[in-house]
């Protein structure tokens, strides 16, 4: 009798333990991105060179409406840099250079129609699995595996706090199924007394520094001739435009999967690549390829191309086939 009861007890804390949904996770995950006070330090990991692999580490300080993230041990062209998010604008300052760069905000600080936009895709184009919870720093967390439904490999492991659904570890595999890089805390703190003069942007009063603007601008999502869609389950989120010398612009399509994002640019200038053109199939390209994301370019009449993103080698000609038409084939 005792023992029935003591291993329905068992029986009824395990399902009770991983009843959670895993996308509920990821989702509270996405809408605490950015919004959750902590300090820490963290480490990147790009396994790029397997002999060599280039780590960075960075002191980040959030108070739920600014990020900063400054380096702390980088490669030295990057020692020194500041990142300065506030929802709005970015601000990286390059000491070096002595120079701050202006852009748009990242995604640390997506709105909820973006976050549920990106959630749907999420669901559409992965299939998240809880494998369990552990402790890391101390904390409890869910261990979370993303696979791809087209590919069926892994993309995502996550190892997200239980109490504050901030990832203290991401392992990202590419398109192909290799692990590529890992982000991971190694010291972490969710009450910090933080002063609200570590957010204050003196760099931009300093006479010495040089400001310089991005010539981004974001247009609506209207009357465009790329395709809304592509396979891998890619939508167009954003269209921007980009000024460059001579009044002419660079027209910046941004698509996403939910989780990897993917850049198409247009424009009357060429893409330099270091690759060599190539047939995929009967697409007539320049290809250059690396471990985190595949470039590709092509001419229509006196529009050149360039699509940036990470995909699965045996998915290009579908991808490519997508955007470019037989006849535009040089």
């Amino acid at each position: 009798m005792y023992k029935s009861l003591f291993f329905l007890l068992i029986i009824l804390f395990v399902v009770l333990t991983f009843a959670v949904e895993p996308m509920e996770i990821i989702k509270n995950y996405a809408l605490n991105s950015g919004r959750i006070p902590y300090e820490g330090i963290e480490i990147s990991i790009l396994f790029d060179n397997p002999n060599f692999p280039r780590t960075s580490m960075v002191r980040v300080i959030a108070n739920g409406k600014y990020v900063v993230r400054r380096d702390y041990l980088s490669p030295p062209f990057m020692v020194g840099k500041i990142k300065i998010d506030n929802g709005k604008f970015q601000y990286d300052f390059d000491p070096k250079k002595n120079l701050v760069r202006i852009s748009p905000s990242s995604n640390a600080f997506l709105n909820r129609d973006e976050i549920n936009q990106r959630i749907n895709l999420v669901r559409r184009n992965f299939y998240a699995k809880l494998e369990g919870e552990e402790v890391y720093l101390g904390r409890k967390v869910y261990v979370l595996s993303v696979t791809s439904v087209y590919t069926k490999k892994l993309v995502l492991k996550l190892w997200i706090d239980k109490d504050k659904y901030v990832p203290l570890r991401i392992d990202k595999y590419n398109g192909d199924g290799i692990l590529v890089g890992r982000v991971m805390f190694v010291e972490i703190n969710f009450n910090p007394k933080i002063s609200d003069e570590l957010f204050d942007l003196n760099i931009l009063k300093d006479k010495d520094v040089k400001i310089e603007e991005t010539r981004l601008k974001e247009e609506k999502l209207e009357n465009i001739d790329v395709p809304l869609n592509f396979t891998l389950g890619y939508s167009l989120i954003k269209h921007y435009t980009i000024w460059e010398k001579e009044d002419r612009f660079t027209h910046y399509f941004k698509y996403t999967d939910g989780l990897n994002d993917a850049s198409l640019f247009k424009g009357l200038m060429p893409f330099n690549l270091p690759g060599k053109p190539i047939n995929i199939d009967d697409f007539h390209v320049f290809y250059d390829s690396n471990i985190l994301w595949k470039s590709i370019s092509w001419l229509d009449g006196d529009k050149f191309y360039l699509l940036i993103g990470d995909f699965p080698k045996d998915y290009l000609n579908k991808i490519i086939s997508a955007f470019v038409k037989p006849s535009v084939i040089k």
